[in-house]
């Protein structure tokens, strides 16, 4: 196997206003997007060639991946002017990747498993499709696998709202992890120049035929669906690049990094490219910060996603939040989530002095691209 495609064409509606700037598989998971770690897993058990099927903002995701030189992949485009579902999309690929198996990733997933296990394990059952599972605590939000657990053969794939737990009670179960190996057969079941959907339409017929299997994930797999599941997948990330080093890295922290010796990291923590940290400073756990960012003096910052070119000014308190690309925050200003719902402050936001932003229980707090903050918000 030599190629794989991302679907990489979705709205993102559930991470705006982050996505209303860029696409969501271009949404930073420990200062990379998304895709270009699924681009770089996928290299690593030997994809050379991986076509990108985009849609929503595709001349963006063409501009940063060009034809993948900087990867050192040959990266193609297919492009929905209409949406075209799941399988639709896969099938404008199909003169791309009709002469193998190959890899179908959703590109809103992070991953870290061994992706080189899963293609022996394909290769040994010889079905059609392999698709990877995790399973979860509560598989309401996903598509459930009904499993065969000695053969791993797919007894039934239900999508979301079609799975009803055994007495009501919510269970652990395996889910629709968004990965998939597939034969070119799966081009058969695909009806061209109509919308369709693989979970919906394509994978119940081939299950019934008793050619599509499970393979369990037991590395990192996390939707990046809403804003807290982005913080969460930018930790369990970082805690697995840390954990995979010399088990005496603590944090993740550029050599260009300029940081006051009276300031404290505490991890986990990544800090990206010419950042600079005056003294005083509380940086951690569970923070990531991009590149040229400045923070001042006597700032606090926890369980936060900083992007590139921030500017946070003295004694800020940030918690529970993701601050967008070339956002300014001045003085004494505190902005803190609240639970699982975060403060989201998208690109080139700018919060005026002694001011608090505080999101409330129910719902995180979103402030849109280009917006000045003049009044706290509660």
């Amino acid at each position: 196997m030599t190629k794989a495609i991302i679907l990489s064409g979705g709205w993102g509606t559930r991470l705006r206003p982050l996505t209303c700037t860029i696409p969501k598989t271009l949404i930073p998971i420990v200062n990379k997007p998304v895709i270009e770690r699924q681009m770089l897993l996928l290299k690593s058990v030997g994809v050379k060639e991986i076509v990108l099927a985009v849609s929503v903002m595709d001349g963006v995701i063409k501009s940063y991946f060009k034809e993948g030189e900087k990867l050192g992949i040959k990266i193609y485009y297919t492009i929905e002017k209409h949406p075209k579902g799941t399988a639709g999309a896969l099938k404008l690929a199909e003169s791309y990747l009709k002469d193998d198996n190959f890899f179908m990733l959703n590109g809103d997933v992070v991953l870290n498993y061994n992706m080189g296990e899963m293609l022996k394990f394909h290769s040994k059952n010889k079905g059609i499709g392999t698709i990877a599972g995790k399973v979860v605590d509560d598989p309401s939000r996903y598509g459930v696998l009904i499993v065969n657990d000695e053969t791993h053969q797919l007894l039934e794939f239900l999508e979301k709202n079609e799975y009803s737990p055994p007495n009501g009670k919510v269970v652990p179960m395996p889910i629709n992890a968004g990965v998939y190996i597939l034969e070119p057969e799966v081009f058969s079941y695909i009806e061209a120049n109509k919308k369709v959907s693989i979970e919906r339409e394509v994978f119940p017929k081939i299950v019934k035929e008793k050619n599509l299997y499970y393979y369990p994930i037991s590395g990192i797999w996390k939707d990046i669906g809403n804003p807290y599941d982005l913080l969460q997948a930018n930790i369990l990330m970082m805690n697995d690049l840390i954990n995979s080093l010399d088990g005496n890295t603590k944090n993740l922290v550029d050599h260009s990094v300029n940081i006051h010796p009276s300031s404290e990291i505490h991890p986990p923590c990544v800090i990206g490219e010419n950042v600079v940290i005056h003294g005083d400073c509380k940086i951690g756990p569970n923070v990531v910060i991009g590149d040229n960012v400045l923070v001042e003096n006597k700032t606090s910052i926890s369980n936060c996603l900083i992007y590139n070119g921030v500017y946070i000014s003295n004694n800020a308190k940030i918690e529970k939040a993701i601050i967008a690309d070339n956002c300014n925050i001045r003085e004494n200003v505190v902005i803190e989530g609240n639970n699982e719902n975060l403060v989201i402050l998208a690109s080139y936001v700018e919060v005026l002095k002694n001011l608090k932003i505080i999101a409330p229980k129910t719902i995180s707090l979103t402030v849109c691209h280009h917006e000045v903050v003049k009044e706290s918000m509660k």
